[in-house]
């Protein structure tokens, strides 16, 4: 007689939810997130609330990444699109948060789209400088100059503290609110992502990552599918960055520097390319380590906060060491280990 879990057709096996194992953690875990913001302090429910709008950005870096292997270094200028277009659709057009999401998405991924017409002609690290000039181009120079304020409205932007849905109806304004709809927003581009590798057009961006030649012999579209992976990439990053203005209720250029693409690949690598939930354990990790390191060092050494990003620095060093690909192989490892033990076999 048959025993164990096996597939009896194709739906099974490429089933979001395949294994026994996989339901009952979705069961214990599902209510965590939902009861959090009533136990958990109002600091840790805003680091939270942070984890799921980098978790989106994140994720669009892990389709252009991960999925068609695209070199993208203008996170920081994505979400700049994303943000300043979403205040001016709230401040000025008075349409609520959604359209203003679905607006900086679009804006942003248009913008993401012009830069990566270079991908037609040229690979790899020269594709990342095209997209490193857009960084430079629009933190370092356009959201900086008020001649161009007619088009991004004022290089220093505040939100109202309360914002509706849809124009003035349901309004978000508490961390609470906030911490909820970020969580449902997180909820739905992870499960877009989690379909999106299911489909044909993931297919093709992996073949195009793993080698584009042999992809176009097989007859795939190479340029205009590295431009889909901007696109598709850049909605998501527009979207966070519409997220992250709510978020931290006033922006200006300095918040998007640099810094924030650095981190969004530290984030990406830590937890691991390719898996959604990779992107998500990264996310977190990263942002948690961060508040409580910062938090130690003032308990014991509050002179000596500046040391945070070094201690920062060094846990993600020796975490790379031990496990190069990342904290989802490490929990890969762990569970083939449970599985097989007590035996080596």
């Amino acid at each position: 007689m048959p025993s164990g879990e096996y597939f009896t057709s194709y739906e099974e096996r490429m089933g979001l939810i395949r294994w026994r194992i996989e339901r009952v953690a979705l069961v214990l875990g599902l209510p965590i997130p939902l009861i959090a913001p009533f136990v958990l302090t109002g600091e840790l429910v805003s680091v939270f609330t942070l984890v799921f709008i980098f978790g989106i950005a994140v994720l669009g870096l892990h389709v252009m990444l991960s999925y068609a292997g695209e070199i993208v270094l203008a996170q920081g200028a994505f979400m700049a699109i994303g943000a300043y277009t979403a205040s001016r659709v709230v401040n000025e057009a008075g349409l609520g948060l959604l359209p203003a999401m679905l607006i900086a998405g679009l804006m942003t991924a248009s913008v993401a789209t012009a830069f990566g017409l270079p991908a037609g002609r040229v690979k790899g690290f020269y594709v990342a400088i095209s997209t490193l000039a857009l960084q430079f181009i629009a933190v370092q120079f356009f959201f900086r100059r008020g001649e161009f304020e007619v088009i991004h409205g004022g290089t220093q932007q505040s939100m109202p503290g309360e914002i509706g849905l849809v124009g003035d109806a349901l309004t978000i304004g508490s961390a609470n609110e906030e911490y909820f709809f970020a969580l449902v927003m997180l909820a739905v581009f992870a499960l877009l992502t989690m379909n999106l590798s299911r489909t044909g057009i993931a297919r093709m961006f992996r073949a195009l990552h793993e080698n584009d030649l042999s992809a176009q012999v097989l007859g795939i579209n190479r340029f205009r599918n590295k431009l889909l992976a901007y696109a598709i990439g850049g909605f998501m990053v527009g979207v966070a960055g519409a997220l992250y203005t709510i978020y931290i209720g006033f922006i200006t250029p300095e918040f998007f520097s640099i810094d924030i693409t650095l981190l969004h690949y530290m984030m990406l690598l830590l937890g691991g390319m390719g898996r959604v939930w990779g992107v998500i354990l990264g996310v977190t990790t990263v942002e948690l380590l961060n508040h409580y390191i910062l938090q130690t060092l003032i308990d014991i050494f509050p002179e000596g906060t500046a040391l945070e990003p070094m201690f920062f620095g060094i846990i993600i060093i020796v975490v790379l060491i031990v496990e190069p690909k990342g904290l989802m192989a490490a929990l890969g490892q762990l569970k083939e280990y449970l599985r097989k033990w007590p035996y080596a076999y």
